[in-house]
This record gives C-alpha cells, sequence and structure tokens, in this order.
C-alpha cells in the first residue's frame, strides 16, 4: 500500500515538474483559414492578451506571496546566465518588491509590455503595425518601411522595425536601455540586449508569440520564449491603467479636486449660469488650398507624422505678450468673438489661483500624466495619425495615444470615466468629426491651469485643406466651468520624421521641487491663520 501511494506521489511531482519546465505549444504555423487585409498580409487587428504567468516569472516557478504559479515560457532549459549575471538576478529576486522598476510604474520594456496581465489593441498599416497598451497608455509602433532607426539613442521600449517574412512578422528590436525586467522574478538584461520577436497567426483567434534575446553581457547564448495571445473577444474596446496616476492618487499625492472631478453616477447637475447657447459662429468646413491625399476607398488620407502650430496654447487659449518663462501665445479662440474663455464666476477665481507657482503642481501633466483631450492636440510635440480599417488613431510623442472609431457605437456608460475620454468619430463629406465624452475631469488644459471637467463634451473638427495641411477645429461644451460653448481652431502640419520616446515620468527631475513650493506655500498659509 506504501509503494503503490509513493509510486502514484512520485509520478504526480514528475507531471507538475513537466508542466513547470516546458510549454508544449502548438507549431508556429499559420492556418490556411487566417484573416488577412486587403494586400493579402495577416490581418492581426484587434484587441489581445496573454493567458499565463510569464509576466511573474518566465521561467516555471511555484506561487510565493504576490506571484501566483506558472509554468515556463523558455524553450530549451532554463535561462542561460552568466555566473555573476546570475548572482545578480539572485539578488534581483531577493528585492524584487522595490527593485523592480514596475514597482515605480517605469516604462516595462520590450518583451515585458508583451506578456502583462493588460490587454492591448493591435492597428495594422502598410507602413506601421501600431500596438497601443491599456497600461499607462503606452503604445509601440512598429515601422515596416524599411527605414534604419536613429543611432546612438537607447530607449525603454526599445526601436521596433518589422519586415515580413511569409506569413509571420519578424520584429527586430534595438537601441534598449539596461534599466527595465524581464519579468517580476528580476530576470534582467544589460544595454547590449537584442530581441527578435516573431507574430504567427495560427489561426483566427491566436497568436504564437515568440521572442529570441540575446545579450553577450548578461547571458551565455541566446535564448527563446514562445507562448500563445489570445484574441480577446468580449470587449469592443481597451480602457486605462494609469499606472502613476493610481499609485498618487492612492498615496495622496495627487488630490482631489471637487470642482472638476467626476463626483459619480447621479450627484452632478447643470448648474444655471449655462445658457446652451450655440456657437456665436457656426462652425463651416474650410475651403481646399491645394491636392488633398485620399485612400483607396476615397475618404481623405491624413496619415502620417504631423506638428500642430497652437500659437502657444499650451500656456493659454487666448492671445497674451511674453509674462516670465511663459511664451507669448497667438490666441486661437474664434468663439466667443472676443477670443477669451468665457468662464463661470467661480472658473474665474479657480483659473487665478491655478495660475501660481504653488499650483504649478497640481497640473498633472507635471506629474507625467497623460494631458487628455483635447490638450494632448496641444501640447508641444508630434504626433503620428493612422487609418487601419475602421479607426482613426493618434499617437502622441508624449506617450498617450486614441483609437477613433468610426463604426457608429454608442458612447461608454455614464459612469465610465477616463483621462482620454471615450471618443467616436464619422465622416462628414471630407471632415473627420469626433466627439470625446466621459472625461474624468482630472486633465487641464493647459500649464496656467485654464479648466475643463467631467461635464464636457468635445467635438473636434480634422479638415484636410492641402496634402501636408490638416485644420483642426475643437468646440468645448461644459456646463460645469462655462457659461456657453467655445471653440479653437489651428493648423496641423505635416513634417519628416519618426516619433521618439518621451519617457517623462521616469526622468521626472521637476516634480519634487515643484511638491516643495507647494508644501512651503501651505505652511505659510498655515501660520498666517493660526
Amino acid at each position: 500500500m506504501l509503494l503503490g501511494r509513493t509510486l502514484v506521489t512520485l509520478l504526480a511531482v514528475a507531471f507538475i515538474s513537466a508542466g513547470l519546465t516546458s510549454c508544449s505549444e502548438p507549431p508556429a504555423t499559420a492556418a490556411p483559414s487566417i484573416p488577412r487585409l486587403a494586400d493579402g498580409k495577416p490581418d492581426f487587428q484587434g484587441i489581445w492578451q496573454v493567458r499565463n504567468r510569464a509576466a511573474v516569472d518566465l521561467e516555471g516557478h511555484v506561487a510565493r506571496q504576490g506571484m501566483p504559479a506558472g509554468s515556463s515560457v523558455v524553450k530549451d532549459g532554463p535561462i542561460p546566465y552568466q555566473p555573476e549575471a546570475a548572482k545578480k538576478r539572485a539578488e534581483n529576486f531577493a528585492k524584487r518588491a522595490t527593485a523592480d522598476p514596475l514597482s515605480n510604474c517605469y516604462l516595462p520594456g520590450v518583451p515585458r509590455i508583451m506578456y502583462m496581465d493588460f490587454p492591448f489593441q493591435i492597428f495594422q498599416t502598410p507602413d506601421i503595425l501600431a500596438m497601443t497598451f491599456e497600461w499607462s497608455q503606452v503604445y509601440r509602433p512598429i515601422y515596416l518601411h524599411g527605414v534604419e532607426p536613429p543611432e546612438g539613442i537607447e530607449f525603454w521600449m526599445g526601436d521596433s522595425r518589422g519586415k515580413w517574412d511569409g506569413d509571420t512578422l519578424v520584429v527586430d528590436v534595438k537601441q534598449h536601455n539596461d534599466r527595465t525586467w524581464l519579468d517580476m522574478a528580476g530576470n534582467f538584461h544589460s544595454e547590449a540586449l537584442h530581441v527578435v520577436e516573431r507574430y504567427t497567426l495560427v489561426d483566427a483567434n491566436t497568436i504564437r508569440y515568440e521572442a529570441t534575446i540575446t545579450d553577450p553581457k548578461v547571458f551565455t547564448k541566446p535564448w527563446t520564449i514562445s507562448m500563445p495571445i489570445h484574441r480577446v473577444t468580449d470587449e469592443k474596446r481597451i480602457y486605462e491603467y494609469q499606472c502613476q496616476a493610481e499609485a498618487e492618487e492612492a498615496r495622496g499625492d495627487f488630490e482631489r479636486d471637487p470642482q472638476t472631478w467626476y463626483p459619480g453616477p447621479g450627484v452632478w447637475t447643470t448648474p444655471a449660469e449655462w445658457k446652451d447657447v450655440p456657437p456665436a459662429k457656426p462652425w463651416t468646413a474650410p475651403k481646399p488650398t491645394g491636392e488633398i491625399k485620399r485612400l483607396a476607398d476615397g475618404k481623405p488620407d491624413l496619415q502620417g507624422f504631423f506638428q500642430s502650430d497652437p500659437g502657444g496654447a499650451n500656456y493659454g487659449l487666448s492671445t497674451r505678450d511674453r509674462v516670465f518663462l511663459m511664451p507669448e501665445t497667438r490666441g486661437v479662440i474664434y468663439g466667443p468673438p472676443d477670443g477669451k474663455l468665457p468662464m463661470q464666476a467661480w472658473a474665474k477665481v479657480e483659473a487665478v489661483v491655478r495660475n501660481t507657482p504653488e499650483r504649478g503642481y497640481d497640473d498633472p501633466t507635471a506629474h507625467c500624466f497623460v494631458p487628455g483631450v483635447p490638450r494632448s492636440q496641444w501640447v508641444p510635440g508630434p504626433t503620428h495619425i493612422l487609418q487601419p480599417p475602421g479607426y482613426v488613431v493618434i499617437l502622441n510623442e508624449r506617450m498617450s495615444w486614441r483609437a477613433i472609431p468610426l463604426d457608429g457605437r454608442a458612447h461608454l456608460p455614464e459612469h465610465m470615466r477616463l483621462w482620454q475620454g471615450d471618443s467616436v468619430g464619422k465622416w462628414e463629406g471630407d471632415t473627420l468629426v469626433v466627439e470625446t465624452t466621459n472625461l474624468n475631469g482630472k486633465a487641464w488644459l493647459n500649464e496656467v491651469g485654464e479648466i475643463i471637467s467631467h461635464a464636457a463634451t468635445i467635438t473636434e473638427r480634422f479638415t484636410p485643406i492641402d496634402k501636408d495641411t490638416i485644420q483642426y477645429d475643437a468646440t468645448i461644451s461644459d456646463p460645469q466651468v462655462y457659461t456657453r460653448h467655445w471653440s479653437v481652431s489651428f493648423p496641423i502640419k505635416r513634417q519628416e520624421g519618426e516619433l521618439l520616446e518621451v519617457a517623462c515620468h521616469e526622468g521626472n527631475e521637476d516634480l519634487a521641487h515643484l511638491k516643495e513650493i507647494r508644501d512651503q506655500a501651505r505652511a505659510k498659509k498655515g501660520r498666517q491663520g493660526s
């Protein structure tokens, strides 16, 4: 009897060990029935997510506090560390609670971003395949046009260049820094990391993902991870997990503004000051001044690398001369006709208070949070616009993105509130009209503290007037802050170049100084009031 139990136990241990140290998976060959785009390439578009524990530890592991058990995704044995690197990996594991860069909400790097426990969405055009991630508004542009990357720049997320090998997308990822980990368990790399990813659709709902990792400073030889990534079929969009914003709110470092933040369902009512009158100067489509590029379906082709010309709107939407460090502003408000924001009485007072040194800390972009809509259109920095089937996608270099569906869907339920809001679009002639609602009210309009709240509805219009210029127009309806609608307009101009990485939070050295100014001002007011 004892011998029988022992044999059963040994067999069970062997079975579990095999599960923890190997990854038996279907071969990475494309099925004949996979979806394809009009050009015949495999269609990777959609929402995807892993269903494994690779983000915890790439190798097979038992459960520990905060680390659920999982099987290995490493092919052909353990990770081949050099002896000194293996010691470093053990040190990382021991200090993982605080040493993991992700514990500070830093960019995860590649390949780690691909197997984190958050969904991502793929948008595909002939020149770029873009991945937008729920985690902290991160995105990856994978360039397919054969142009070499800029030399001598290290990136948290590396530089990704793709090409097709039959039905497999092969992505070469270079120019990493040495500040990311490969998982929560402390597996790491140096700045010599080179990752080659392979994406293969094995059926309509499964990508076989493989990444070969080479780093001669850390490993004795190249090694490969392999796993399936599954299509998410029960969600039409991905949402937001703003890691640093959530952390700072939980610690009390980013404080609630009761005037602008969403108060919860059924709490807010429209103030009496709101007149709800239409814009004094109704919008009319600008006349074309030159050739307009078009897609095969006849719609305007807005795609490319652009830079807004907002006349300093990030430092004030009205006309203003230079004030100390703030540059002069051209003024982009055309309605009301006086070019001034039609603020309610409380908002006028609040705008003055916000534009003081001690309130600089309260600007969300000082914390490197996403700018929100519409500010993301005039924060300094370029954007890249894509038009994959069914969407217009805007990638902002200052690490935020918007995926604008064109399928006529309804907005999110009223209680679902996001930093970037919920944008839906449609074409009216040659103008892309985008309506954004469901804002959480946490963003500012610019560095001088002009105000937008959770109650805002933003109607944006993107109208090409020649092959290199888009005229941008936005009408803001915010009955919590203003007495009536107001509108801005400026051109967005095509440029030469590519998006670079702006690792704002990772290199933010100004926030501590701004907090010191705020805390000193509060202490002084406290002494004066005592």
